[in-house]
């Protein structure tokens, strides 16, 4: 939990991402992990499944704060048939891309972790992938290429899928559901970054890049449960943080101890496979 920090008080953090996705698959924590599991999302899989989940699609886009999906709910209620049950949490303080990422992976704060500032040199402490590999699983990531999750996660026996734009990311996933080759796919997009960081939060160009999200979700998401419907599987929708605009230069940042930066909200759905 996340006590000692009133902007999130109360709230779970991202941290929490990592023990849930390996209680619900049955694979050992990460050394430094916290164990404080998300009880919404094994809950729901107890009422679905209740069993071990097989096969795991998470999919990071960048920058999406919770403030976005209140001020244009409609959009993100599109989501509700691939990922009807959400939960806000908080991100970890310093809300930069690189020291989110290796949270929400290592299942520990960045004091922990040692990633403490925005920086893509490749995480060493064990994460996730680390302990999938070790118990068997096959893990693919596919992101932009150059971007912190295409980076820091290096030096690992994984697939790695550096592609250049958003488009050639999402291509690439749906034809490694359709292989069905990996246990866990994780899945990252920038476009919304880019453009808050351009322009605002709220601009009419960072919007579309916010809905260019949801649809791309949309599409991973059918994927999903179309190539992998035989397994009991776990959708994530997990942004890392969120944003504001800067008195500086009236542009759109992130990295402050601020609800716009800290608090996002994730979504999530648990299916039984086929014959289960």
């Amino acid at each position: 939990m996340t006590e000692d920090n009133p902007v999130c008080f109360g709230m779970k953090n991202i941290t929490s991402i990592t023990p849930t996705i390996c209680s619900l698959m049955d694979v050992p924590l990460p050394s430094i992990s916290t164990e404080d599991v998300i009880d919404d999302i094994l809950f729901i899989n107890k009422k679905k499944s209740k069993n071990v989940i097989t096969k795991c699609l998470l999919y990071a886009p960048d920058g999406i704060g919770y403030f976005l999906t209140i001020r244009y709910k409609d959009q993100f209620k599109k989501m509700a048939a691939i990922a009807p049950y959400s939960i806000r949490l908080c991100s970890v303080y310093p809300p930069k891309t690189p020291i989110c990422f290796a949270s929400m992976f290592t299942g520990a704060l960045p004091k922990i972790h040692g990633r403490e500032r925005s920086e893509r040199t490749v995480l060493k402490c064990e994460t996730i992938f680390d302990t999938f590999i070790k118990a068997g699983k096959k893990i693919a990531i596919v992101a932009v290429r150059s971007s912190s999750i295409d980076l820091i996660f290096r030096e690992r026996k994984l697939d790695y899928f550096s592609e250049e734009t958003d488009e050639k990311v999402t291509s690439r996933a749906v034809e490694l559901l359709k292989q069905d080759q990996h246990d866990l796919i994780i899945v990252y997009h920038q476009e919304y970054d880019d453009l808050l960081h351009e322009t605002t939060p709220v601009s009419p160009r960072a919007i579309i890049a916010m809905n260019n999200h949801i649809e791309s979700f949309i599409e991973l998401g059918n994927a999903f449960n179309k190539f992998w419907k035989k397994y009991n599987r776990l959708i994530l929708f997990t942004p890392d943080h969120g944003a504001h605009i800067s008195r500086e230069d009236g542009r759109g940042t992130h990295g402050n101890n601020i609800p716009e930066d800290m608090v996002i909200r994730h979504y999530y759905n648990v299916e039984k496979g086929e014959n289960k």
